[in-house]
């Protein structure tokens, strides 16, 4: 969970020390550093952590006071049995406090359960979006629905929002602790699930916070959801139903997909491109799909047509407007559009154009796809 790698001065040999770590584990390290140099203070070269702005609290650590390494493999040891989302958490929860030494990095990750992650809300656009979709401006009759284009998001509604109740921005989304996201009041469920066990029925909306779900664990007199079957999922984003798979679902894959999703509503397009990506790999799983929501990032959703993208061609390898338009007349942008988006696998869908980054779309399926974009 934390990594160290250390070296004394005045000596060359690096030695890493992996954290959790046994006191054999420690002793081992620091008497490899003792052959290296038994006279030089120890130094650390590099800090690496599953928490990605982890290190950047770590700069003043003295990796030879017993006390601060004690604290840090205490520290991981507590990162070790968080789950994903409690890491974001955590580290959204470390830039919206004051941090000053191990004993509040310690505090902060004992009390992670106290945050919310409020996914994709990384500015005070999103922000603002997402209290006005939340429930804040929505069913406000000063700000009628036909008003919200003109309401300022950013500095007004986000920015607010984000000055009475602080938190900090992360990768992942918003966190902040929960007792100051209660103003915010949780969206429509984008999942239910109805859930079975020996000794009673109970449903769950999704996504949930770890709490709800230990309550419907108690509800249902269970230790795990793996001892409850669930005998329906339904869906209440339209077209989700058509190609999200529901045999073999499990509660936390599902949890984890119904957050992706409230988080793709809240950016411009998003559920569209995420649409266009599951009718084009058609899942065989929920795990499947939960797999293309987090890699969102690796495709890419085209609103130009064929014309239009034969001149985006041209501009990625340099092109500019001066140019294209000097060309126009002369060139065939159409074609050249036509014949870079077979090339790189773009597939038309019923909710628009969609490439895949990291690698095109595969080649069996790829000719009746182009057929049909021209």
């Amino acid at each position: 969970m934390i990594q160290l790698f250390m070296s004394r001065s005045g000596s060359s040999v690096i030695v890493p020390l992996n954290l959790p770590a046994s006191h054999g584990a420690m002793t081992e390290a620091y008497s490899q550093l003792e052959q290296a140099n038994r006279t030089g203070k120890t130094e650390i070269v590099e800090i690496k952590s599953v928490i990605a702005n982890l290190p950047s609290y770590l700069g003043g650590l003295d990796p030879d006071s017993r006390t601060q390494l004690a604290q840090l493999n205490l520290l991981s040891s507590i990162i070790a049995k968080m789950d994903s989302r409690e890491r974001s958490i955590y580290a959204g929860a470390l830039d919206g406090n004051s941090i000053n030494d191990l004993n509040d990095m310690i505090r902060v990750a004992e009390q992670v359960s106290d945050y919310i992650l409020i996914p994709n809300v990384n500015s005070d656009v999103t922000l603002g979006r997402y209290v006005a979709v939340a429930g804040q401006i929505q069913g406000d009759p000063r700000f009628p629905e036909a008003a919200w284009p003109y309401l300022d998001f950013a500095k007004k509604i986000g920015a607010e929002y984000y000055a009475e109740h602080g938190g900090a921005y992360t990768h992942a989304g918003y966190v902040l602790l929960k007792q100051d996201a209660e103003p915010v009041r949780e969206k429509a469920a984008k999942i239910r699930l109805d859930l079975s066990s020996s000794q009673a029925q109970a449903s769950v909306s999704l996504p949930a916070l770890k709490e709800e779900l230990e309550r419907v664990k108690k509800l249902l007199g269970i230790d795990c959801f793996a001892e409850a079957a669930i005998t329906k999922v339904s869906f209440a984003v339209p077209n989700l139903n058509e190609y999200i798979p529901t045999t073999g679902v499990c509660v936390e894959d599902a949890n984890e997909l119904a957050w992706a999703i409230e988080g793709m509503q809240l950016e411009d397009s998003e559920l569209m491109k995420y649409l266009s990506v599951l009718s084009v790999e058609q899942p065989e799983t929920m795990q499947d799909a939960l797999r293309y929501a987090m890699n969102l990032d690796d495709y890419e959703r085209i609103t130009e047509d064929t014309y239009e993208y034969g001149q985006t061609v041209l501009r990625r390898i340099g092109a500019d407007d001066e140019l294209i338009d000097t060309i126009d007349g002369y060139m065939d942008f159409e074609k050249l559009g036509e014949d870079i988006m077979a090339e790189e696998g773009v597939r038309r869908t019923e909710f628009g154009l969609i490439r895949r980054c990291s690698s095109p779309f595969s080649e069996e399926t790829h000719t009746l796809e182009m057929e049909y974009l021209s």
